[in-house]
């Protein structure tokens, strides 16, 4: 388990002044990061082994309310491997209590064929702690019926990591800036992505929404690469 003490930027907030889950998503990515190199694996130790890990499922439930200038306490729980899968859990603690709850699936690839490693395959030991939470289920697919809203994007330099694909944390972005419902007027209960396929510079994706009875879906294709991209689900306080 690592632990990191965090106080809430107003950059990292949307207008209303709540916390965007895409930041918390960075703060997640820091964190894990951290994690894995403080055991060894740092990001320069694994490309030189042309290692990567990417995420490929991601689940969000808010319990408190987060704003700007907030003190937080943020944790992570390295906490399973199956398969070729690498589990991993967030939680965040504001005054003492538990606010925010988040379960994570990782893979490791190969950085230059874009395949899949096995976890044996990775030469770091990486230590596995237990979230003191229960956690939140993920699904395994979003299905949409129909697509009442589209809307169009197209990958910018500033979104690309330096995996060279669309950043994880920009997702989650994308879903509420074409949201056909008003955030602001709306507190996001939980938020869970499926990552399918990545995407690159200047590719553009279709973004398809559904209003569902807790929020919405939201289900993108990228049109340059032919490959469907995400699928995600949002709930909201109604």
């Amino acid at each position: 388990m690592k632990e990191q003490n965090i106080i809430i930027c107003s950059y990292d907030v949307l207008p209303d002044g709540t916390i965007k889950p895409s930041a918390l998503q960075r703060y997640f990515q820091q964190i894990a990061l951290d994690d894995i190199t403080s055991q060894g694996a740092t990001y320069n130790a694994l490309r030189e082994l042309s290692m990567v890990f990417v995420i490929t499922k991601l689940r969000i439930d808010f319990l408190q309310t987060l704003r700007s200038g907030d003190s937080i306490v943020l944790r992570t729980f390295p906490y399973k491997t199956e398969g070729v899968t690498f589990f991993r859990a967030f939680e965040i603690y504001k005054n003492g209590s538990l606010a925010v709850l988040a379960d994570s699936r990782w893979v490791l690839i190969n950085y230059q064929k874009r395949t899949i490693l096995r976890p044996s395959d990775l030469p770091f030991p990486l230590a596995q702690s237990v979230p003191s939470a229960e956690l939140p289920p993920i699904p395994r697919r979003i299905i949409q019926k129909t697509a009442e809203h589209t809307a169009t994007r197209t990958v910018c330099l500033t979104e690309v990591d330096e995996n060279k694909h669309l950043n994880n944390c920009v997702y989650a972005d994308y879903i509420l800036d074409h949201a056909p419902i008003d955030i602001c007027n709306h507190k996001i209960n939980a938020m869970c992505i499926l990552f399918e396929h990545e995407a690159y510079l200047g590719d553009l994706l279709e973004i398809r929404y559904e209003k569902t009875d807790d929020g919405f879906s939201a289900v993108a294709y990228d049109q340059t690469t032919a490959k469907p991209c995400f699928q995600a689900a949002i709930a909201l306080d109604f």
